[in-house]
């Protein structure tokens, strides 16, 4: 019935595979489901074949899912194709009873009950044997009511439920002291001695009106005038809610309990409901505590289980200098001689004192790496970041659940291939013996928009992208990112129409069948680290006086970066400086600087009424490059030609009124600290390679400004640091400026 009433959705689906009666394997009710969350089956996907993910390899896996789809889907349509054909009462209840014969139900409940009578577990038997009576018994009794009547699927479900509410099954009636649970809308008023009311959050508790939907409140009083019935309107609802508000919160005599929540399942804030602040206004009083913070020096004693985490986590208090009240080691001895805790405690105590600095011993180190260590940029950062991390992705290659679920990673991979694809149409263009440059300077943006459309089409052909067309929110997105990508290339090709920079290439790769080689380092012993990877593009400058060739490194960033000193002296931001070393090298060519361009949609804040020109002022501001370039305001203009003093609006640049780049208000480092750069970061690479040759993986993530690596980490809740489980000890990293930063590395 639920599937029907919310048109055969994810979750409906997999409670009904779920319940034990299917007769599906429980592996392949996970492999199936693996599958839905993978590519969001949900919904009218469900009576389609699976097409998505098919290849050679899995081609047959597919298949047998598909069959398993059609076993579970086919009985579901062929029983709403019968109640279809007549939706009388008598005959939804005949179809819905016919439905649990041939799904032979009830031989599979007898079996489950003598299961459990040759178990010894009575009680639940008889609870099974009534349970599938009281369904034969609603049905009967739906029949019987309504009979001829024609219901709609929605509201038999509702009728059901009552059926299901009004019948209980045979238990021991409740003593007098006892809990009962109930929605707050639906609990009989009755006086108890304590009230807990839960989930006391903003827009749950009072829950926010729904739109009033086609019908007004005014004309819902216009038709009730006119004696028809309708449903209440948004003013009746709030007097509702009120009601049960003043109905929940009086009904305990001696105590009233009120929570709410502090985040949600994905670990984002929420707020407590108006209502604790009122309260709180009401009664000065009151002590708020929480579960997760503020809580005391004492130890709950709520049950054995709940005491015992408390203790535990007592325990690590104690590791960290805090001292325990005397009932601590009343607990503590009562844990210890008891046989069923003893050893679980002691295995606790050790873990407690453990920290993450095992090591991978050489055997294993030689079968993963042999004498040459295969990795790139992002996985040294990585590494950097946190060593444990860097050996749970890398080393274990634990991965998590794919969902259909639209990544940051995603859009800008996405941003990339179109942005790369249109220098490559660009530059492929037949225009005679023209540059690039010059190809870009006579192209509208009326132009740009029509090869960007072509180009998203065509790539949302691609089965690779399948997931940007999978929903209309994903379409919208799509939209979104078009827009972006437009905007974003407009000043792209501006800041390269501007200068007498070329560029050479975009998503140029360091590899073996890339336009450069892998980068290789050497270490002692024989062992090497190659690098491979691509950077999003390369421009080369020519100075024709002094006869000197420049280089400058362009990534693509979806979000706000720029050069920070202390991250690269910290081995988080290698990147763009070894990429830069690498084609320095290779070419013969002089570092003219590392730049980053920030692909993000340009929303404009304003107090007051700006002219077209302003805002367009304001957005160039906004894509002006951050990063690094060299000293030298010969290259500064060579990067931007409209540059002749003050500030550039490409990159990070600004001439003083002595015509020199001013190192304040620049972003600048000479030849000498770019050459001292580079072999830091040469050194750097050597050292994280040793480190990670050596076996070292312990759990040291960074922290810097109150932020730290286990905020975005896949892993936080396998390894326990975040929660006290072990000893907290990060890697602090300091902020350093520039001059810091040489200072440092001399």
């Amino acid at each position: 019935m639920e599937i029907f009433n919310k048109n055969y959705s994810y979750e409906s689906i997999f409670n009904y595979l779920k319940t034990g009666f299917i007769d599906i394997e429980k592996n392949d009710i996970f492999k199936l489901e693996k599958y839905c969350i993978k590519y969001g089956i949900k919904n009218k996907k469900f009576k389609k074949d699976f097409i998505y993910g098919i290849n050679e390899k899995n081609k047959d896996e597919i298949n047998y899912l598909n069959e398993l789809r059609k076993k579970i889907i086919e009985p579901l349509i062929i029983l709403k194709n019968q109640i279809d054909e007549d939706k009388t009462a008598k005959n939804i209840s005949k179809q819905f009873y016919l439905f649990l014969i041939n799904q032979n139900i009830e031989n599979k409940i007898n079996k489950k009950i003598n299961n459990l009578k040759e178990n010894n577990l009575l009680d639940l038997a008889k609870e099974y044997e009534e349970s599938y009576k009281i369904i034969i018994n609603i049905l009967d009794e739906i029949n019987l009511i309504f009979g001829e009547e024609k219901l709609t699927i929605d509201k038999f479900y509702q009728i059901f439920k009552i059926g299901l509410k009004s019948n209980g099954l045979g238990k021991i009636p409740g003593t007098q002291d006892q809990v009962i649970m109930g929605d707050v809308d639906r609990s009989r008023s009755r006086k108890t001695k304590a009230t807990f009311i839960i989930g006391l959050n903003d827009g749950i508790f009072p829950s926010i009106n729904k739109s009033e939907g086609f019908l007004d409140d005014e004309d819902r009083e216009n038709l009730k005038n006119e004696g028809i019935e309708i449903a209440k309107g948004t003013l009746e609802n709030l007097y509702d809610d009120n009601f049960n508000i003043y109905k929940a919160f009086t009904t305990a005599e001696e105590k009233l309990f009120l929570s709410y929540t502090s985040s949600d399942g994905e670990g984002k804030s929420l707020r407590p409901s108006n209502l604790i602040f009122r309260i709180k206004k009401i009664f000065n009083n009151l002590i708020e505590d929480s579960d997760i913070i503020n809580k005391g020096n004492n130890i709950e004693l709520i049950n054995e289980k709940i005491s015992y985490e408390n203790l535990i986590l007592k325990i690590n208090e104690i590791q960290n200098g805090i001292n325990p009240e005397k009932l601590f080691y009343i607990i503590f001895k009562y844990y210890q001689n008891n046989k069923k805790y003893n050893h679980l405690l002691n295995e606790n105590i050790k873990y407690i004192n453990f920290k993450y600095n095992e090591k991978i011993n050489e055997k294993n180190i030689k079968k993963l790496y042999r004498n040459n260590l295969n990795t790139s940029i992002s996985r040294l950062e990585k590494y950097k970041s946190c060593p444990y991390s860097y050996f749970l992705q890398y080393v274990l290659k634990l991965k998590e659940k794919e969902e259909l679920k639209i990544r940051s990673f995603d859009t800008g991979s996405f941003m990339h291939e179109v942005i790369d694809e249109f220098f490559e149409q660009i530059n492929n263009s037949k225009n005679g013996d023209e540059n690039l440059n010059s190809k870009l300077k006579n192209i509208s943006d009326e132009n740009i928009e029509k090869i960007i459309n072509k180009i998203i089409n065509e790539k949302l052909l691609n089965e690779n992208n399948y997931i940007f067309n999978a929903t209309e929110k994903y379409k919208l997105l799509v939209q979104r990112l078009k827009r972006i990508i437009i905007k974003s290339l407009k000043y792209i090709i501006q800041t390269l129409v501007q200068s007498d920079f070329n560029l050479e290439g975009t998503e140029i790769e360091f590899s073996e069948k890339g336009k450069y080689k892998p980068i290789v380092l050497n270490l002692e012993n024989g062992k090497t680290v190659e690098i491979t990877g691509k950077i999003d593009r390369i421009d080369i400058g020519k100075d024709e006086d002094e006869n000197k060739n420049y280089v400058r490194i362009i990534d693509y960033k979806s979000s706000v970066k720029n050069i920070d000193f202390g991250n690269v002296y910290a081995g988080l931001q290698l990147q763009l400086i070894t990429y830069l070393d690498a084609v320095c090298k290779i070419e013969d060519l002089l570092p003219a600087g590392i730049l980053y361009f920030n692909l993000l949609e340009q929303i404009i804040n304003s107090d007051k009424k700006i002219s077209e020109e302003e805002i367009e002022q304001k957005i160039k501001n906004n894509f002006k490059m951050k990063g690094l370039i060299l000293a030298d305001v010969k290259v500064a203009k060579m990067q931007d030609k409209n540059l002749e003093n003050g500030n550039s609006e490409i990159i990070p640049a600004y001439i003083d009124k002595t015509g020199t780049l001013s190192p304040k208000k620049s972003s600048i480092a000479s030849d000498e600290e770019f050459n001292k750069l580079q072999k830091y970061i040469n050194k750097t690479i050597k050292q994280i390679a040793k480190e990670i040759f050596s076996g070292n993986m312990e759990l040291k993530p960074y922290y810097k400004n109150k932020k730290t690596a286990c905020e975005y980490c896949s892993y936080k809740n396998m390894c326990g640091f975040n929660s006290g489980i072990i000893k907290k000890e990060y890697n602090f990293i300091n902020k350093l400026n520039k001059d810091e930063f040489f200072e440092k590395i001399k």
